[in-house]
């Protein structure tokens, strides 16, 4: 008997023990076709109270090589559903397991005649037993944001309503769909939800001209962090019309505040149908 399998001193479960950072090289058939993608993978599994450890090398044989299988993906999530089985294949102990997988994605990104492609951070994880999953896919973008308060009060001084000038904002906005397995959301369309609630998205490149109208509509849009994370809730509830009634939409945002040594901060979740239907606009969508 190995040393795993032996009693331990005390009988408590452990919910989850494996590896953090385990690295993979995925090719992802995307709609831009084939990319590949590094993967930071978390692997977990479940042992029971009269297990003293878990066999943790087969967390690393459950991540199979790109030769092996598949030599390509549909997704990111088909590939954590593939390491999610081999998991509690091979921990026959386990009675669950969670998978977790973190990249940067490229999604093109749409504001003003503007068309760029712009990386976006992509945290997507599969979690329980063979019967019941939970999936989870959080994107996080950048943009900015322009204070209403300070333009109004500056509007009032210089009397004036023609675009006041006002502090500006980098924000840091994350969007999480979590429902059942085998109902997937894009990537894209989830960052394409992201980047309309700020007063305006963030570009890699952006040349003199299209600097400068960029800043002028953001002007023309200011909008608290509060603002921000309240229409990323709802470009998260057009795209999860059609899910489970179980399914979970999450917002959190960071500003970067440029006129105070502090950051302000605003997160909001909820189960969809506890946010009222919107008018959906075809912008979430990716084309």
């Amino acid at each position: 008997m190995e040393i795993q399998d032996t009693k331990p001193d005390y009988t408590i479960p452990i919910n989850r023990v494996g590896f953090r950072g385990l690295w993979r090289r995925v090719l992802i058939d995307s709609p831009l076709g084939i990319v590949p993608l590094d993967l930071e993978i978390n692997a977990y599994v479940e042992i029971p109270e009269n297990k003293k450890g878990a066999h943790l090398s087969r967390n690393v044989e459950a991540l199979p090589e790109d030769i092996e299988f598949p030599m390509k993906a549909n997704s990111i999530e088909y590939y954590l559903e593939k390491v999610h089985k081999s998991l509690l294949k091979l921990h026959t102990y386990a009675k669950t397991a969670r998978v977790e997988a973190r990249t940067k994605y490229g999604v093109e990104i749409q504001f003003n005649g503007l068309k760029e492609l712009e990386p976006v951070e992509v945290l997507i994880s599969i979690d329980g037993n063979s019967e019941k999953k939970r999936w989870s896919t959080t994107v996080g973008v950048y943009g900015m944001t322009v204070c209403p308060s300070a333009q109004t009060t500056i509007s009032n001084i210089i009397n004036t309503d023609n675009l006041s000038p006002s502090h500006s904002q980098r924000v840091l906005l994350y969007g999480t769909i979590e429902t059942e397995e085998n109902h997937i959301v894009r990537i894209e369309d989830i960052a394409r939800c992201l980047s309309n609630a700020f007063s305006a998205p963030s570009f890699t490149l952006l040349k003199r001209m299209q600097e400068a109208n960029l800043v002028i509509s953001a002007h023309k849009n200011p909008k608290f962090v509060e603002d921000v994370v309240r229409d990323a809730i709802r470009g998260l509830r057009c795209l999860s019309e059609s899910l489970p009634e179980s399914t979970i939409i999450k917002a959190e945002a960071i500003s970067l505040e440029s006129i105070h040594p502090h950051n302000v901060y605003a997160y909001t979740e909820g189960n969809i149908r506890s946010f009222p239907a919107y008018n959906c606009e075809a912008l979430c969508k990716y084309e």
